[in-house]
């Protein structure tokens, strides 16, 4: 036989070429064909553990990338709607208490950072719109925030939010019809003041509330000062907005109605699996 050229297993310790040197005939074929087999072998196990057959031990596996959270440090990304040229809308670096409340947690940095925004006593709206880089949840999500009214009687700090998609939305009223009415506006082509959302808190002006409410495509439920408003099922319900230009602020804004209002302390978390169920039907 004429002379072979070695060859190698890449990156093994056994050289098949080492081989061929043993003995003639048959006594150099069958230890080059066990030494083959061998390189191969030892090829073969790097790219099992490559495809987590047999991961190397002492790597941890890498933690999928996850939602915790934002809290609103700039009020630049909320974009003020066209209602009017009444509709005055600006961010300054804190509002305080008339009467203060003993016991209120601190401000965040990131809620010290990005101030307050007071929206005008607009003709009759004043609404601002999300428009910045955190990605807008839609569903299993809590939004809370803080909130004054500061002059007139309507509603301060209406938050309009997303259920399920950005185009099917609904807006949580804070103080309307009057300056009284909480609920949701609209479940079954039901306002706030007409559906089973439907609540009466008297707001007193200069006092911050702390507002709350979550969210899924199954169930709403909201807070006020820690106290549940409502805690209501959506199935089987059609979710959907006022007819009035509270609509610009879809799929995220607030807005408030011929009153000035203040907002502070605005922050975005996903729910855990479990936390918000539809409350149990009576039989």
């Amino acid at each position: 036989m004429g002379a072979r050229e070695p060859f190698y297993s890449t990156g093994n310790e056994l050289q098949p070429a080492e081989c061929l040197t043993e003995g003639a005939g048959a006594m150099r074929f069958f230890p080059m064909i066990k030494c083959y087999f061998s390189g191969l072998l030892l090829s073969v196990i790097p790219m099992l553990s490559a495809c987590g057959e047999t991961p190397e031990a002492g790597k941890p596996t890498p933690a999928k990338a996850e939602n915790k959270g934002w809290t609103v440090s700039d009020w630049s990304e909320w974009k003020q709607q066209d209602t009017g040229p009444e509709a005055k809308v600006k961010v300054v670096p804190s509002v305080d208490e008339s009467k203060p409340v003993a016991g209120r947690e601190p401000l965040s940095g990131e809620a010290k950072k990005a101030g307050v925004l007071l929206l005008g006593r607009g003709e009759p709206f004043a609404i601002v719109k999300y428009e910045g880089k955190q990605p807008l949840l839609v569903d299993q999500y809590e939004i809370s925030w803080e909130a004054m009214r500061m002059e007139g009687n309507d509603f301060f700090a209406s938050l309009t939010f997303p259920v399920g998609a950005p185009e099917k939305c609904a807006t949580f009223v804070t103080g309307g019809w009057g300056g009284w009415t909480t609920g949701v506006s609209s479940i079954q082509h039901q306002f706030a003041n007409e559906n089973e959302t439907t609540g009466s808190m008297a707001f007193e002006p200069g006092r911050w509330y702390a507002f709350s409410l979550q969210v899924n495509t199954e169930c709403l439920r909201a807070t006020i000062d820690g106290k549940e408003q409502f805690k209501v099922s959506l199935k089987g319900k059609t979710i959907d907005m006022h007819p009035s230009e509270i609509r610009k602020s879809m799929p995220l804004g607030f807005a408030s109605y011929s009153t000035q209002g203040a907002i502070r302390n605005v922050r975005v978390r996903p729910l855990k699996p479990g936390e918000l169920v539809p409350p149990i039907a009576p039989e």
